[in-house]
């Protein structure tokens, strides 16, 4: 998140995103994590007409921390999930969790997989989290050393509501360092911060911070790729898990 504006071009950029455009970014993001990520490419009918949302949604939903996420072009990465340690039975129940983002999603179906490599090479519009959790895949596949892999997402105050973004941060030989899906290339090296506290570090990036949060990375340190083919079921389990501890610094869903 190098300045404001920059933000909210992004943001204008996805919502102008026409049908085809809007699935080749769900597309490239899938790719950024597969095949070590579950996910399933989704579309979504939105009955809203008030919805930020446009009339057909196509999203990537994805499993992360025994959670599942949902990725779309207008409004980056959010938690679907109400409970951790049910995200298979989630993923047979889509429709509530979907319907709790925005009252108009209430059909959808899963998109079959394309039968060739994804095209195009520009990133997906608001896909700073994903684009951090792919930092880190590359990272271990070059053999880099990191320990303690973590998400760090901010959040500064802009003209319309609070705007987020999500960057890598990890440490080695003790050194606390973030890589910015923005400047992927370059490791920031961050002094005289608490690696736990996800603010402190926030707050080394930049002066403006209203609050931060982190996201454990380190199922993927012992995790060899592996395809996940299981597909999303159109039927529902109602059986409740742990509920999701409440953000302190973030409420429900969190975007990024």
């Amino acid at each position: 998140m190098p300045n404001i504006p920059h933000l909210l071009s992004v943001a204008a950029l996805a919502a102008g995103l026409g049908a085809s455009g809007q699935l080749e970014a769900v597309r490239r993001a899938q790719g950024l994590l597969e095949p070590r990520v579950w996910t399933e490419v989704i579309r979504i009918d939105n009955s809203n007409p008030s919805s930020r949302y446009p009339r057909a949604v196509d999203a990537l939903v994805f499993e992360l921390d025994s959670v599942l996420w949902l990725y779309t072009p207008t409004d980056g990465t959010q938690s679907l999930s109400l409970y951790r340690n049910r995200a298979e039975m989630d993923k047979a129940n889509l429709g509530p969790l979907l319907a709790a983002i925005d009252e108009g999603f209430t059909r959808w179906e899963v998109l079959p997989r394309p039968g060739g490599p994804l095209l195009g090479q520009a990133r997906p519009p608001n896909g700073c989290f994903i684009e951090s959790i792919a930092i880190l895949l590359r990272r271990l596949d070059y053999g880099a050393s990191v320990e303690n892999p973590r998400l760090l997402s901010y959040y500064v105050s802009c003209p319309g509501g609070m705007r987020g973004h999500t960057v890598l941060q990890f440490t080695t030989g003790g050194q606390v360092q973030v890589v910015d899906p923005d400047r992927p290339n370059r490791v920031i090296r961050i002094s005289h911060a608490d690696p736990d506290d996800p603010k402190n570090v926030a707050d080394r990036i930049r002066g403006d911070v209203a609050r931060a949060r982190h996201l454990p990375l380190g199922e993927f340190l012992d995790r060899a790729p592996a395809h996940f083919l299981a597909t999303l079921q159109p039927h529902a389990s109602k059986n409740d898990e742990q509920a999701l501890p409440a953000q302190a610094d973030a409420p429900r869903p969190t975007r990024s």
